[in-house]
């Protein structure tokens, strides 16, 4: 899935759509660090998530984002982030 802002001409994600597929590596995986914001992950892999659960309850804010990943078939990263801090980090099959 990409984001509509992929689309918009002369905007900086869409530059980055169109020069690079994202497919997380095994490598990028581990450079992600509990705490960092989901923006910093997004930027270290290159890419936005695909946000698959959100949940919010009064002012705590729980999100996972996956993202395909490069390796084995179905590979892929999901991260967690609570008040936009990661706290949970899983992969299957990246290299």
């Amino acid at each position: 899935m990409i984001a509509l802002s992929a689309f918009v001409p002369g905007s900086l994600y869409a530059n980055q759509v169109q020069s690079r597929i994202c497919r997380p590596t095994l490598a990028e995986f581990k450079t992600l660090e509990m705490g960092m914001s989901y923006e910093e992950v997004a930027a270290q892999l290159g890419c936005k998530g695909r946000r698959i659960s959100h949940i919010e309850i009064g002012r705590n804010r729980r999100a996972t984002y996956s993202w395909q990943g490069r390796g084995s078939y179905g590979a892929n990263l999901n991260a967690t982030f609570r008040n936009n801090r990661l706290t949970d980090l899983s992969q299957l099959g990246l290299r």
